[in-house]
């Protein structure tokens, strides 16, 4: 049994985190390549490592060249090591998977698709709007689709006419134990007067998707009510001169850190009061799920998809609440109501019997996601 995993990075993100778990969680008598788009790793694996020595693209032509230079490579690649299943990760992975295993000529092996997003809402633009005629056109002829979340998969049902038979959904896996071992690190001294105080902490990309500036202004009506209150940002992206900017502009600067990507994230999660998501759209939010297994109370937009599946499992996933909702697990908001998000989260500084609680189901509810649960969901690949 051979698996081929096809992701442009194995660093920095959910679905690089997944496919770190599953190389490292599933059956050692199957043989694992990971076939990456550029060599960048920072998170532990199995198996081999071949890159396909592609750039990362920015624009719709670069895309489209590099997709181009990838499905010849990739194809070259597994007519050379046939493996039984592909599994891919990210939207340009996923067309070179299906052009390279589903269409005429293919070479053969299985394909695994699979969704880490709303696509509703994460295909955006020119782009988004390409990419969602290839989902209507091509989705279809993959083996499996694996969206992430049951909101997600009845979106691709609903909006991209993909097969309901196609779709398998397997949650996000967590690696728990090493989880509660990271979290015991200390700090580097440099952090440490920060989280002396009570630290609002937030986790992703800063980009569009996850909105920190809801919770940058947020935390402005927070301060009023616990004036030693911090915020930490840990994460990269193309909008934080523009985050550092609003901080400064609200006069809160001094009490906004933006820490960067942290290959221990969770020594600050277990350190800090309340993780807050803040999201306009998820698959399945990773970073909620790291926060909830470090024991972090949460509060979290009810984007689609993903939050309310894991906050309140017992509801109907396509329900979407109006102002605050204190669901069985965490805290959900209504999407973009800022003056909700700051009052949710105040509660937590102002009542300590729910955040202990929260905390205790925090910890309970991840269990649900441990690896040595979900890993056996993937069974299928070789039984």
């Amino acid at each position: 049994m051979k698996i081929i995993f096809l992701l442009p990075t194995l660093s920095a993100g959910g679905g690089e985190r997944v496919a770190s778990e599953l190389s490292l969680g599933l059956p050692n008598s199957i043989e694992k390549i990971i076939v990456l788009f550029k060599k960048e790793i920072s998170y532990p694996y199995k198996g081999r490592i071949i890159s396909l020595d592609i750039l990362k693209p920015s624009g719709i032509l670069q895309k489209a060249i590099c997709c181009f230079l990838g499905l010849l490579r990739f194809r070259k690649l597994v007519k050379k090591e046939k493996p039984n299943y592909v599994i891919s990760f990210g939207h340009l992975p996923n067309l070179i998977n299906i052009f390279s295993t589903c269409l005429p000529a293919g070479m053969g092996a299985k394909s695994v698709v699979r969704i880490d997003n709303f696509y509703s809402s994460s295909c955006q633009g020119f782009g988004g709007k390409i990419y969602r005629i290839l989902v209507r056109l091509l989705f279809n002829k993959a083996d499996i689709i694996m969206p992430v979340s049951k909101e997600s998969a009845n979106d691709l049902v609903r909006n991209f006419k993909i097969k309901r038979e196609k779709i398998k959904v397997i949650y996000n896996p967590l690696n728990i134990k090493e989880i509660e071992r990271l979290a015991k690190e200390p700090l580097d001294k440099e952090y440490e007067d920060i989280f002396k105080n009570p630290v609002i902490i937030n986790m992703g990309q800063m980009g569009k998707q996850k909105n920190q500036k809801d919770l940058i202004k947020a935390f402005k009506k927070i301060k009023e009510g616990i004036k030693n209150a911090k915020l930490v940002i840990l994460g990269q992206g193309n909008l934080e001169p523009e985050l550092k900017g609003l901080s400064m502009s609200l006069g809160i600067e001094n009490d906004v850190y933006f820490l960067g990507w942290q290959k221990n994230p969770f020594k600050f999660l277990a350190r800090s009061k309340i993780f807050v998501l803040s999201s306009l759209w998820e698959g399945l939010p990773y970073v909620l799920l790291e926060a909830m297994a470090s024991g972090l109370p949460v509060v979290s937009y009810d984007c689609r998809s993903g939050p309310r599946e894991i906050l309140a499992p017992k509801t109907d996933s396509s329900f979407q609440t109006k102002g605050i909702e204190y669901a069985e697990y965490g805290i959900l908001i209504e999407p973009e109501n800022k003056e909700s998000l700051s009052e949710a989260a105040l509660e937590f500084f102002l009542d300590s019997d729910l955040s202990e609680k929260l905390k205790e189901k925090s910890k309970k509810r991840t269990m649900s996601f441990d690896i040595k649960n979900i890993i056996k969901e993937w069974n299928f690949l070789y039984e």
